[in-house]
């Protein structure tokens, strides 16, 4: 056991180094081929590389190489080959670059990022994904794509609330379901119930003829209204 606040300047090779530190409640425990730098002190920072990996609580967090920083470790940061998984919020990840903050338990997910909510079957990915466990609200941007069995999502920008089973789409957003296709400047997914709503310059295109038929004559008017196909449209906008 090394104490988190205790640790002198250390320079280790070649072989596995593995620590546990606690602060608040909240463990950390790590291990490398090497280590090198300084802990204990507020501007200087630990550098794990080579089978790197950091443990924080049911978090695991693997890369080529990790960076310890902050007091008793707050942030954690991770480069190359990123990997991890929460066993107990249940969802793993993959990213160039992660960055963890300990105290605020957000994590921001850079870079080719894919965040997969295994607890709800959603996968996603994102050249930029920000994730907050206390909230479970995932914030992704550029190049968003969305998937939940047969519901395909893509926008650049999104807000997913994994506790309620909700994603807004704005940037573009497309969503296909069953091989029918909807746009509009903001899309609103249910992922549990696959009910969608639209809202401004509203389009489409149905798959079945008469879900077009039904969908067509209601989504003409610029009121709000339920379609019956499992989706209601607000302001002007038509349905092939």
């Amino acid at each position: 056991m090394i104490g988190c606040s205790k640790l002198l300047p250390v320079l280790i090779f070649g072989i596995v180094l593995s620590a546990v530190c606690t602060a608040d409640d909240k463990p950390i425990s790590f291990s490398a081929d090497r280590m090198s730098g300084a802990a204990g002190k507020k501007d200087e920072k630990t550098v794990l590389s080579g089978h790197a990996s950091v443990s924080v609580g049911s978090l695991r967090i693997t890369g080529d190489e990790i960076e310890l920083s902050g007091t008793d470790f707050r942030y954690v940061k991770a480069f190359g080959n990123v990997t991890g998984v929460d066993s107990e919020q249940g969802f793993s990840f993959t990213a160039d670059i992660l960055t963890y903050d300990r105290e605020t338990e957000t994590a921001s997910f850079q870079g080719s990022a894919k965040l997969v909510d295994t607890k709800h079957d959603v996968e996603t990915s994102a050249g930029l994904i920000v994730y907050n466990k206390q909230t479970e609200i995932a914030q992704l941007q550029t190049g968003v794509k969305l998937k939940r069995k047969n519901i395909d999502c893509v926008s650049e920008f999104a807000l997913y609330r994994r506790s309620v089973s909700m994603l807004d789409l704005t940037g573009k957003p497309v969503v296909t379901r069953d091989g029918d296709e909807f746009k509009a400047n903001r899309i609103t997914v249910n992922l549990e119930t696959e009910f969608i709503t639209l809202d401004g310059s509203v389009s489409g295109k149905l798959k079945e003829t008469k879900k077009k038929e039904e969908a067509g004559s209601k989504a003409a008017s610029p009121a709000s209204g339920d379609a019956g196909a499992g989706f209601s449209a607000s302001a002007s906008g038509d349905v092939d």
